[in-house]
């Protein structure tokens, strides 16, 4: 069962979710003080929140996209019932959109005729709240579509979803692969601090078609994070795809073990470390004046477990 949002104030997140205390007694010994570790334990304090966006029977609605704009919040943000996204928007991005009647779609697009010069970033997204955790299975599933009609990515990519620990960089994400024939391949992603992966978050883990004839896809993917620390344990990165209406079983594309996160307070800025993360979905990219991208969402569910989340198989 899903649990949602009471909204306290705008912008800012109530969450009814149960805390798990994990308590570590050190004790002194021979009147010897104990002393503690430099690393947390790995292990979870807190449950993993439940999300489910774009469910068919929902009544979902954008709330006052026009004031979506940099300010992650303000506008184009996502309700249905008490569940609630913040909405944010930048360059030729427009804000979310509800499309399409059977099935319905979140929508995610750039307008081809925008043109502002000094612009670097189109950005089109929908995001949750600091509230995932470390150490911890976080089970992500949505149907996703790149229609027929967009122009080939140019740059580092597109990406239509991305994990955020702080105000850095993202620690992992799904894009677009760049290049001329590419713009229906899915690629996996990864970042952190570990030594000499500085370039490693360009270098895609697996990709993955989704076809050019206006399919709908299925992925459901475990993230468990884990940044570097020498001597501990990697993380899990684990992905299935479905074409969704194929009579075919899902298929495994990737389960790799892997660091990624931050471990160290300076890879963040202003202060913003923390050992949890939050999930942005939609369209980020670069700038290409006079060129047109789209992804529709679907069915997006984030749970402690494969089950909870796949958007096929639902009975």
């Amino acid at each position: 069962m899903f649990t949602r949002f009471s909204i306290s104030a705008p912008g800012r997140f109530a969450r009814k979710t149960t805390i798990l205390a994990v308590a570590v007694a050190l004790s002194a010994s021979l009147g010897i003080a104990a002393v503690t570790t430099t690393r947390p334990v790995d292990a979870a304090t807190t449950a993993v929140p439940s999300y489910s966006v774009g469910i068919a029977g929902g009544s979902w609605t954008i709330e006052n996209p026009g004031a979506c704009g940099p300010g992650i919040g303000d506008g184009g943000n996502y309700r249905d019932g008490d569940d609630f996204l913040q909405g944010r928007c930048q360059g030729a991005a427009q804000p979310p959109q509800i499309t399409g009647s059977d099935p319905r779609a979140l929508t995610f697009r750039t307008n081809k005729d925008f043109v502002e010069p000094g612009t670097l970033r189109d950005r089109s997204e929908l995001a949750t709240g600091w509230n995932l955790p470390f150490h911890t299975d976080v089970w992500v599933g949505f149907d996703i579509r790149i229609p027929s009609a967009t122009d080939d990515v140019t740059g580092s990519g597109a990406y239509v979803m991305q994990l955020w620990q702080c105000e850095a960089n993202p620690i992992g994400g799904v894009r677009i692969q760049s290049g001329a024939g590419n713009g229906h391949n899915l690629q996996f992603v990864r970042r952190g601090d570990q030594p000499g992966m500085e370039t490693e978050y360009n270098k895609a883990m697996a990709t993955r078609s989704v076809g050019t004839v206006d399919e709908w896809h299925s992925f459901v993917i475990r993230y468990h994070v884990a940044p570097y620390h020498e001597g501990a344990a990697k993380g899990r990165i684990t992905v299935f795809h479905k074409r969704v209406g194929a009579t075919t079983v899902e298929n495994p594309v990737l389960d790799q073990e892997e660091y990624f996160g931050y471990g160290k307070r300076d890879s963040c800025k202003d202060d913003s470390f923390k050992n949890l993360f939050k999930i942005k979905f939609g369209m980020y990219k670069d700038y290409q004046p006079g060129a047109t991208f789209r992804s529709d969402y679907r069915n997006l569910r984030i749970g402690d477990s494969k089950e909870a989340v796949q958007p096929y198989n639902r009975g």
